[in-house]
């Protein structure tokens, strides 16, 4: 028994540096920077919609605006899930009735709002049925057209 008294702390001290020196890959190798490696490296790999959405926002370049309304939107989002993708509010339209009139299944109390205009003097127009976006097809914006 005594014997086992002086092994034990012995094989515990033996177990605890086996333990720390495998959990050594999970901790994160820090840059000079102080954030991980991987974090760093994420970071620089920009998110394309993010890209897309700075573009439109400060160059008004059309191909982002056409790649976020082909990419990122889809009927059935809301007004603020619309809005947060393209990177602006858009504005409201008081007299949409002819907006309305050139097709689509719309109805009288759909709300109409306009993205732009672009640099090529394009606006964009989607409708809301109680700020959900509705009769939206990626589709009618393939890049290129």
């Amino acid at each position: 028994m005594a014997n086992l008294r002086c092994v034990a702390p012995w094989m515990l001290c033996g177990i605890t540096v086996i333990l720390l020196s495998s959990a050594c890959e999970s901790i994160p190798e820090l840059g000079s920077t102080g954030m991980s490696i991987t974090h760093q490296a994420k970071k620089q790999k920009a998110n394309p919609a993010e890209s897309y959405r700075t573009r439109f926002q400060t160059e008004k370049d059309p191909k982002a605006l056409d790649w976020i309304l082909k990419n990122r939107l889809y009927s059935g989002m809301s007004r603020g899930s619309v809005e947060k993708e393209i990177g602006e509010e858009g504005e409201f339209q008081e007299s949409s009735k002819w907006l309305k009139a050139t097709g689509g299944t719309f109805r009288t109390s759909d709300k109409a709002y306009k993205w732009g205009p672009d640099q090529s003097g394009r606006s964009v127009y989607l409708i809301f049925r109680e700020n959900i976006l509705v009769n939206f097809d990626p589709e009618d914006f393939e890049l290129g057209k």
